[in-house]
């Protein structure tokens, strides 16, 4: 059964372009970490922008794997520090994980 992982994060005035960057930097950090289906997509309906960031597993143990793999990457955390952090990018984020039923 299907899995994932979803992180909306709103987007501070003037920094979509640093939003995508980090996107891509992103989607290949968590598939070197093992994550199926990868992708980033930009929200243009509200104020501020968000992005979303999504992938996929095969079940809960892979979401795990991937979960583990990813955190345990220096590499991944100091993205994530990068992105939050007074000078990033984002003015806040939510997450979700989610099964297809």
């Amino acid at each position: 059964m299907t899995v994932g992982f979803s992180t909306v994060s709103s987007i501070k005035a003037g920094r979509v372009e640093d939003a995508i960057a980090d996107g891509e930097k992103f989607k290949k950090l968590l598939a070197a970490a093992g994550a199926q289906n990868v992708r980033t997509m930009l929200l243009m309906s509200s104020t501020p922008i968000r992005t979303v960031l999504s992938f996929e597993a095969a079940d809960q143990t892979a979401l795990g794997k991937v979960s583990d793999t990813f955190l345990a990457d220096p590499a991944a955390i100091e993205a994530m520090r990068e992105m939050g952090g007074a000078d990033g990018w984002s003015l806040a984020y939510t997450t979700d994980t989610w099964m297809e039923i």
